[in-house]
């Protein structure tokens, strides 16, 4: 879509705006302008400011485009497909951004391997993320020029999300490989991700004046790409050698689903491979290798088509700006690749 009302010119435009309007927001908050963090308040400013510049240099240094892309393009895109009119949802964009900066740290110092190191500094970083994700953008919601209605169904959307997210951590940190299912897996991930993802989605949805039941249905589909994304992650973690949820003994969806397909023995030498991979490297890379075996892969993407079909059909189930439904598509196509290889690490 590189002509009409949200083409690939007008998306980096929108991108560039988002990241002035970051920019300025976090020179408000160093200087205690900003969401009532001023008379007093310069510390929680300071610190919030400095945690969101941390953040935008760490996102550029490990992925300059694509991921900032999609969470800043995806309130924009469903507001267009609403009204025709993308900008407007660019509150919503920032309100994204932020929950992911909040999270993202949170999910660092829950999820790594061993135990969260202690001390002030791991408490301030804590304290910094909750007031990010969580009060900054209520104080946000609060200032907006809309009607009340509204206002009050972006704070419930945003409380949503917050408590899908932690339901969703909480599981994916109680799971264990032996006992997790391909279906337990994705109800962590529906929470996880897809729900900062449905808040995006849902949120851009209000803001153009969707009734309750296109507000559901796109909250459906951002938790679905929520989901997506959260495949790809776990994927690109595997090819990229890091092999972080192998050393945190995540229970992943593409594990679950090789140990599914497994025969009982093969099965409990996985298992075992598995253990040792939480404190071996060598483990860590052989059960990569058999997680990322082309077969494996062949059945995975088998599993995990439903999925994306799911995703494109509730977009042509929601209709709208037909420019705008189509870059939605492509939106699920540029996150999980083609099948029939399913490149994910690459999307």
């Amino acid at each position: 879509m590189d002509e009409g009302v949200f083409g690939r010119a007008a998306q980096e435009r929108a991108i560039a705006e988002v990241e002035t309007e970051m920019a300025r927001l976090c020179e408000m908050l160093a200087e205690g302008l900003a969401m009532g963090v001023e008379e007093g308040r310069e510390m929680v400013g300071g610190a919030m400011s400095e945690f969101l510049v941390e953040f935008f240099d760490l996102v550029r240094a490990e992925d300059p485009r694509p991921g900032v892309q999609g969470m800043i393009t995806l309130p924009l895109l469903v507001h267009g497909a609403e009204t025709g009119e993308p900008g407007p949802a660019m509150p919503v964009a920032v309100l994204h951004l932020l929950w992911w900066a909040s999270a993202r740290c949170l999910d660092d110092l829950t999820g790594a391997a061993g135990a969260p190191p202690a001390g002030a500094a791991t408490g301030g970083r804590v304290l910094t993320a909750l007031a990010v994700g969580g009060q900054l953008p209520g104080r946000l919601i609060a200032g907006m020029p809309v009607g009340a209605a509204v206002r009050a169904a972006l704070a419930d959307e945003l409380s949503r999300a917050w408590l899908d997210a932690v339901d969703g951590q909480l599981r994916d940190l109680a799971e264990r490989a032996p006992n997790a299912t391909p279906e337990s897996v994705l109800r962590g991930y529906e929470g996880k991700t897809g729900a900062p993802y449905a808040m995006a989605a849902a949120s851009a949805a209000r803001l153009a004046g969707a009734d309750d039941h296109r507000a559901a249905g796109w909250r459906a589909y951002g938790r679905a790409l929520g989901v997506l994304r959260r495949l790809v992650d776990d994927q690109r973690d595997l090819a990229s050698g890091r092999h972080e949820d192998l050393a945190a003994g995540t229970a992943t969806y593409l594990l679950v689903h090789l140990l599914a397909e497994l025969p009982p023995a093969r099965r409990r030498e996985a298992l075992a491979l598995h253990a040792s991979a939480r404190h071996s490297a060598a483990a860590r890379a052989e059960m990569a290798s058999w997680m990322l075996d082309e077969e494996v892969a062949e059945s995975y993407a088998a599993s995990v088509a439903p999925l994306i079909d799911r995703a494109h059909g509730l977009l042509d189930m929601l209709g709208g700006d037909p420019d705008c439904v189509r870059e939605l598509h492509r939106v699920v196509d540029g996150t999980v690749g083609h099948l029939p290889r399913f490149p994910l690490a690459v999307a």
